[in-house]
Order: C-alpha cells, then sequence, then structure tokens
C-alpha cells in the first residue's frame, strides 16, 4: 500500500498500517516487522517517483504545467523553495496525507542530491509507520472501544469541522469585503 501510495496513487495506507498495528497489538503479526515492510515499500515507491521526475518531469511540466496553472515562474518560485527547504519539506511531507504521496516527484524534478534524498526520506518513510502501525498496536484490543467512541463523537467531530470551514469562509469574505 505504501509502495502504491508513494507512487501518487490513492491507496488507504493510514488504515492498513493502523489496522496492521491493531493486528500486531493483539499478536497475530510482528510490529517491528509492519514497520520495516511499511518503510520498505515507501522507500521504493518513492524512489521510483524521484526517477521518473527527475528523468522527464520538467520537459512535461513545461509543456502541460499551464493547463493546471503552473506557470515558469511558479515552477521557479517552487524551485527556490525546495533548494532552500527541501530536506524538511522532504522530512515533514512523509508525515502528511495527500503530501506524502506526492512529495517525492519536486526532489527529482528539482534534481535534489540523491543521497540526500534518500536519506531524508528512509526517515520520514521509517517515521510514518513507526507512528500509525504504533497507534494501532497500542489500541490493539481495544479497538471495538475506540471505534464506538468515533461513532459516538462522530457529530461533533463533523459539527466542529462545519465551524471551523464556516469561519475560515466569513473570514476570507470579510477580508475581500473591507479591502484588506
Amino acid at each position: 500500500m505504501l509502495l502504491v501510495e508513494s507512487l501518487g496513487i490513492p491507496s488507504p495506507s493510514e488504515a492498513s498500517l493502523v489496522y496492521a498495528g491493531v493486528l500486531a497489538g493483539e499478536g497475530k503479526l510482528s510490529l517491528p516487522l509492519v514497520i520495516v515492510v511499511g518503510a520498505l515499500g515507501s522507500i521504493t515507491g518513492a524512489n521510483i517517483a524521484y526517477w521518473i521526475a527527475r528523468r522527464g518531469g520538467r520537459k512535461l511540466i513545461l509543456r502541460y504545467g499551464s493547463r493546471i496553472g503552473l506557470t515558469e515562474v511558479r515552477l521557479a518560485q517552487a524551485e527556490a523553495f525546495f533548494r532552500k527547504r527541501g530536506d524538511t519539506a522532504l522530512l515533514i511531507g512523509r508525515l502528511i496525507s495527500g503530501v506524502r504521496a506526492l512529495i517525492s516527484y519536486p526532489a527529482g524534478l528539482f534534481e535534489m542530491p540523491y543521497l540526500r534524498f534518500v536519506l531524508f526520506t528512509a526517515i520520514g518513510a521509517l517515521l510514518w509507520p513507526l507512528l500509525a502501525a504504533g497507534a494501532g498496536y497500542l489500541v490493539g484490543p481495544n479497538w471495538p472501544v475506540l471505534i464506538t467512541w468515533l461513532e459516538r463523537a462522530w457529530f461533533v467531530i463533523v459539527a466542529a469541522i462545519l465551524l471551523a470551514l464556516g469561519g475560515w469562509i466569513y473570514w476570507r469574505r470579510r477580508g475581500k469585503t473591507s479591502g484588506t
């Protein structure tokens, strides 16, 4: 799942890692093995994505990028950011859903030195399964209790998200109408 996700293809890696951790907590899988296999899958997929972008990404972006708003100016801005903060972006990006699936492409596109790419990818790729499977491991046999709690809290979680979204929309519109 993590190999597929690291190529930018949607995959239920979060759920699979947490569930594998739950199974490890129940003694049905080995937690260290879950972490190592997850990290290896993530590293492998990240390396494939890096080399795809490094070999042909710039040509593709320059040819089709304008269709999605990626102009040469924006590409130059992204490259400047990545050259300055690429290590941090790569490490933290491995921990964020959605970003994790795509972060290897700019590393290859902007020709991050390969050994630095591998180092920061490996650290992040090890941390992510450690955290996700570790959380599942800690929940372990209490999984049904957690599901029951989440089912009860679902309304509150959705309401909080909608309130935050409504506040953000209000704040954005208020800023536009006041001229600031």
